[in-house]
C-alpha cells in the first residue's frame, strides 16, 4: 500500500527553485530564487530535506512536481528529475499545474479566509508571464465549506485576451501571479492582487488535498506541460528568423 501522506514535491517552473517533503502533518522544505541554476541545486535540496526528515528516498510514498506551464528549461528539469527518481525508487508520480500551485500558495499563506466568510466560494485567477507578449492563464474557485477546488484548464493567451476574460470573472476574484512588473495593467484589473511564484510546498499541499478527496491520478511518465506549440526553435530556424528580420 502506498503511503500517500509521505510526499516529495519539486517546483522549478519559474526563477524559484523549491523542494518540499511532507510526512503526515510535518513539512520540510527549501525555497530559493535561482535564475538558471535549478539544475545545480535541485538534487542537493532533495538530499537536504530527506536528511532533515531522517528518511531515505525509498520511504517516500508519492513523487510530485510542478508540471508547468512555465519556463521551458525549468519545467523540463522538474519532470526529468522526478522521472529519474520514480524509476530508481519505483514510486508513483503526480503532476500539478504550476498556476494552481500559485493559487494554493496565496490561499494558504497570504490571505485570511475569514474575509471571504460571506461567500460560498473564493474565486481566483492566476497569471504567469510567458514571455513573447503572452501570458499563462488559469482560474478556479475554492469552496470554503466543502474545501473543494474547481479549476479551469490552463491556457496561453495575449494580455488583451486576459482583459476580455476578466469581464467574465467574479467581481471579487483574487488575482495572483508574477505579471505586475511586466503587465501592470493586468494586475491592476484586480482589487486584490498578490504577486507570487509557485512553490513545492503548495504542490505537496495540492497532492494532500487530492489524496483526501480520493482523486489522485498517477502518471505513467513525468511529462512537462508547455502550452506553446514551438517551445524552442532549432539554431537554423533562429538564424532564418534573424535573416528575415534583417
Amino acid at each position: 500500500m502506498i503511503n500517500t501522506l509521505t510526499i516529495l514535491a519539486v517546483e522549478t517552473s519559474t526563477v524559484a527553485c523549491s523542494v518540499a517533503l511532507t510526512i503526515n502533518n510535518q513539512m520540510y522544505q527549501r525555497y530559493e530564487l535561482l535564475p538558471q541554476k535549478h539544475a545545480q541545486r535541485l538534487l542537493e535540496m532533495i538530499d537536504e530535506v530527506l536528511c532533515e526528515a531522517g528518511i531515505k528516498g525509498g520511504e517516500v510514498g508519492v513523487l510530485a512536481y510542478g508540471e508547468g506551464p512555465g519556463a521551458f528549461t525549468g519545467v523540463r528539469i522538474a519532470s526529468g528529475v522526478i522521472q529519474g527518481l520514480a524509476l530508481g525508487w519505483n514510486k508513483p508520480v503526480i503532476g500539478v499545474s504550476s498556476l494552481e500551485a500559485m493559487a494554493q500558495r496565496v490561499l494558504s499563506e497570504r490571505i485570511s479566509l475569514e474575509e471571504y466568510a460571506h461567500l460560498d466560494e473564493v474565486p481566483w485567477c492566476a497569471l504567469m508571464d510567458a514571455r513573447m507578449k503572452e501570458v499563462y492563464f488559469q482560474s478556479g474557485t475554492f469552496n470554503l465549506k466543502t474545501k473543494q477546488w474547481r479549476v479551469s484548464e490552463a491556457s496561453l493567451i495575449s494580455p488583451k485576451e486576459v482583459e476580455k476574460r476578466f469581464t467574465l470573472l467574479e467581481p471579487h476574484c483574487i488575482g495572483l501571479g508574477d505579471v505586475a512588473s511586466e503587465y501592470p495593467s493586468l494586475s491592476g484589473l484586480f482589487s486584490n492582487w498578490f504577486e507570487t511564484l509557485p512553490s513545492a510546498a503548495a504542490v505537496a499541499q495540492i497532492v494532500q488535498r487530492m489524496s483526501l478527496e480520493d482523486s489522485l491520478a498517477y502518471l505513467p511518465l513525468a511529462l512537462p506541460v508547455y502550452l506553446r506549440n514551438h517551445v524552442a526553435d532549432t539554431i537554423e530556424q533562429r538564424l532564418q528568423n534573424r535573416l528575415k528580420k534583417a
